[in-house]
């Protein structure tokens, strides 16, 4: 398991703090920044568990060319997801259902 501090290091770096803050759920626009710092404030488990399960379908769309398509990917309303934003269906915590549609994205399969 990586240091949570870390992982929200490389989030906030990949996808920018503002969906971070998305992703954990918190309505503190300043929190992203001080988790990624060594010594940062702590997360209560279930702020951890939605930024684990970021970074985890972040590792998935890590395999498309365009970075920045991956970031658009989270932040649009999917079709595999009831419309809404993968960014929201990871703060909801439906993690299979958010794995499924990052892994259609990366393997082609994902409906158009």
């Amino acid at each position: 398991r990586s240091d949570i501090h870390d992982l929200v290091r490389t989030l906030v770096d990949a996808i920018g703090a503002p969906q971070v803050q998305v992703i954990s759920g918190t309505t503190d626009r300043t929190a992203p920044h001080r988790w990624a710092h060594p010594e940062g404030t702590e997360l209560d488990a279930v702020t951890e568990q939605r930024l684990r399960l970021g970074y985890r379908v972040w590792l998935t769309l890590q395999s498309m060319e365009d970075p920045q398509a991956a970031v658009a990917w989270l932040q649009a309303a999917n079709p595999l997801l009831d419309d809404d934003r993968p960014l929201d269906f990871i703060a909801k915590m439906h993690a299979q259902q958010v794995v499924n549609a990052a892994e259609a994205l990366v393997t082609h399969t994902a409906k158009r």
